[in-house]
């Protein structure tokens, strides 16, 4: 199995959904618990990471979580319905078998890269779990790859760059499109918001917060200090939908197991926005809080067939150009 890499080179913005950039918050929220202040200090001394998405979209070698999602500008197999392609897509599962998985050699390229910290994709939208989680099935555990002892892949590739010596971040969908919780199928139409009312329904929504944040508390307790969670899925949030997750209740415990942990709630300006990320794009100008350009080295964020790679020249540029704007 094949995994591309995201350059990060640190500093605000929001989301992208392959190419359709969101605005960035225009308003920082300085921490007030002084831990996450200097670590905020230290991370941006690190200058350059790497985002790892990897899934199993990778396995047709397709954009990640997208093509499953019912909005207008998506494109997808028309020779199929929706219901068949979306029973096509969640059924990659069972051909998700990674057999030359080496995250230790994930590790010693990012190294010798220049890089010196990593975010890895735990969940993306489709809500696939690249780790073994307890609150549902729908895991890398629990299908093609359940035999191989490997089968927990979040904990060899945090144990990998550990060794190198980085600093570690846990990427985490807050909207998950497999949960019967955010997308029920008592509805109809399936964009990336919950297809539900949730006024009528307050009881479901509950039970997708409380699932939100045990599968948080998993991470934060069963693979070693983290210390970054990076939250995306800027659209899930009260003043969408009523789309509260219950933030302060979800940073207070990730910070009980991880004190001074960094979270990055993605285009929702305030307290765990810890530092903003500009997608596929550099501030005009210097800053004065933390950022992070999520620049791809293709024009993808994951494994596609023959991707189109950016230049040496033309990455270090952009680096250079990044840092030297604080960021």
């Amino acid at each position: 199995m094949t995994m591309a890499i995201l350059a990060m080179m640190a500093m605000p913005m929001g989301m992208n959904a392959q190419g359709n950039i969101h605005e960035r918050s225009e308003q920082y929220v300085w921490p007030d618990d002084e831990l996450v202040v200097n670590n905020l200090k230290q991370w941006q001394d690190l200058k350059f990471g790497v985002l790892i998405h990897w899934g199993l979209y990778a396995v047709p070698g397709i954009v990640e979580s997208w093509s499953i999602c019912d909005e207008d500008w998506i494109t997808r197999d028309s020779t199929c319905t929706y219901q068949q392609y979306m029973d096509w897509y969640f059924g990659l599962a069972d051909q998700f078998r990674p057999t030359q998985f080496d995250a230790s050699q994930w590790a010693a390229a990012c190294q010798d890269a220049g890089m010196r910290y990593v975010i890895f994709t735990t969940k993306h939208h489709d809500g696939f779990c690249m780790w073994d989680t307890k609150q549902t099935d729908f895991s890398i555990a629990r299908h093609a790859f359940r035999d191989d002892p490997r089968r927990d892949v979040l904990k060899f590739v945090l144990d990998a760059f550990r060794e190198k010596n980085f600093t570690i971040g846990t990427y985490f969908s807050k909207p998950d499109w497999h949960s019967q919780n955010y997308w029920w199928d008592t509805y109809g139409k399936k964009g990336r918001n919950v297809n539900y009312p949730i006024t009528q329904h307050p009881q479901r929504w509950q039970k997708f917060v409380d699932f939100s944040h045990k599968q948080i508390e998993e991470l934060m307790t069963g693979y070693g200090k983290i210390d970054i969670l990076w939250l995306d899925g800027g659209w899930v949030t009260a003043g969408n939908r009523g789309q509260d997750i219950d933030m302060p209740g979800m940073a207070r415990m990730a910070r009980s197991h991880q004190p001074g942990l960094i979270i990055v709630d993605r285009t929702i300006h305030g307290p765990y926005e810890n530092y903003q990320t500009p997608e596929r794009t550099i501030p005009e100008e210097q800053l004065n809080h933390p950022w992070e350009s999520c620049i791809p080295l293709s024009d993808d964020w994951g494994f596609v067939n023959h991707p189109r790679w950016k230049s040496p020249q033309r990455v270090i540029s952009t680096l250079v150009e990044i840092v030297a704007k604080g960021g």
